[in-house]
């Protein structure tokens, strides 16, 4: 098998992206995985450098297949934007930061569209500063599912062994009731299985549903989410091919995963099922977006300001949310070649 070819964000560049890609190349880790390629400004990349103790050089490319002409001892980079760029403060985020971090996330997604890639792997931004440079999102993944025209898609934290999918993402909990219907469970299932086939290699997903209320509602005591939403949409996943099985109460859930050989959970909403996997994954956790027709894994962390340009992030994440979409690529291409 070739080879994967990785694309790389360059993130905010007033954040810690920066410096968590040339770190992680500094470890090696990356070229012994795939061709890993960045993309945006190459100033950016190089102001990281001098604030790391990383010995590489900076080697603008115009494609990823020029990658392969760089030396061990050089980043490749595609320059996202010829348009000439202002001064980017360490740790101040803004309308034109964000619009420097939505410029790479363009460019590379059309390079892996048009098949010049395999995967995505994308730097941390500021939901906020992106909003501020006209990007309406609430986040990279709403604006990747824009570009790839998805229209069904779900986000998973992966930490380890524990996969959690989530069937509301970056709302308010006021709101949250009120998007847990049938069909927003059931797309989440469908989407949740077929990438754990696709991508994960899991030829038969069990998948542990979550309630939403305390004691999975205690049979409409504490709520009638779970009997007129959640279980209904679990028989129609079943009747699908599914096998998803609860809803369980959320306290619970996890701790029993293994005794119930569960391959992911689908959470109800963000910090159900996040704060468990970041107890157990912090600062180990990747975010992977599913139902897109590109892969695509991010760290699970954010901009980080407060300690950007002090040569001190962390590259844990990052490493591994490149480890892991070279695993999904390796894993879809042979499902792919079984099949043909």
């Amino acid at each position: 098998m070739n080879n994967p070819v990785v694309l790389i964000t360059l993130g905010d560049p007033a954040g810690v992206g920066p410096e968590v890609i040339v770190r992680s190349f500094g470890t090696g880790r990356l070229r012994k995985l795939a061709t890993a390629v960045v993309v945006g400004p190459p100033e950016f990349l190089t102001r990281a450098l001098q604030s790391t103790a990383v010995r590489l050089s900076i080697e603008e490319v115009d494609l990823p297949r020029e990658a392969s002409l760089v030396g061990e001892l050089g980043i490749p980079v595609i320059r996202s934007s010829r348009r000439v760029l202002p001064p980017v403060q360490w740790g101040r985020g803004g309308k034109e930061t964000g619009r420097i971090a939505a410029e790479a996330i363009i460019k590379a997604t059309k390079l892996v569209q048009t098949g010049e890639a395999d995967a995505l792997v994308t730097g941390p931004v500021c939901k906020e500063v992106l909003n501020l440079a006209g990007y309406d999102y609430p986040g990279q993944t709403e604006m990747l599912a824009h570009l790839t025209n998805a229209h069904r898609f779900a986000m998973m934290l992966v930490g380890g062994e524990l996969r959690v999918a989530l069937v509301t993402t970056h709302c308010a909990i006021s709101e949250v009731a009120s998007k847990i219907t049938k069909r927003a469970v059931l797309e989440k299932l469908e989407v949740l299985h077929q990438d754990l086939k696709s991508r994960f290699g899991v030829d038969s997903p069990r998948i542990g549903v979550s309630a939403l209320n305390p004691h999975a509602g205690e049979g409409g005591l504490f709520g009638r989410e779970e009997i007129e939403q959640i279980q209904p949409a679990i028989e129609q996943a079943k009747a699908k091919g599914i096998e998803a099985l609860g809803p369980f109460p959320a306290d619970t859930l996890f701790a029993r995963r293994a005794q119930l050989k569960l391959d992911a959970i689908l959470a109800m909403y963000h910090d159900q099922g996040l704060i468990p996997l970041k107890l157990t994954s912090f600062g180990h956790g990747v975010n992977v977006t599913l139902g897109l027709p590109i892969i695509r894994t991010s760290p699970d962390h954010g901009t980080a300001f407060d300690i950007a340009g002090q040569g001190t992030a962390d590259p844990t994440s990052f490493i591994e949310a490149f480890e892991l979409a070279t695993f999904m690529v390796r894993k879809a291409k042979s499902r792919s070649a079984c099949i043909s």
